[in-house]
């Protein structure tokens, strides 16, 4: 039994984790997969996910 919680708890805080990161990034305005699902706006650019490189590509 503790053979098998044992991977699950650590996957679960290893996801936890994760998004508490992109989170962070999000309040700092940096690059993170948060903003990029399903707004569409920016997936084709170069620009990296950063908005304000995106407006500037696309003028």
């Amino acid at each position: 039994m503790i053979k098998y919680i044992l991977p699950i708890l650590f996957i679960a805080a290893l996801s936890a984790g994760w998004v508490i990161v992109q989170l962070i990034a999000k309040k700092m305005k940096t690059k993170n997969h948060i903003d990029n699902l399903g707004n569409g706006e920016c997936m084709s650019c170069t620009c990296g996910g950063v908005d304000e490189a995106c407006e500037n590509e696309n003028k």
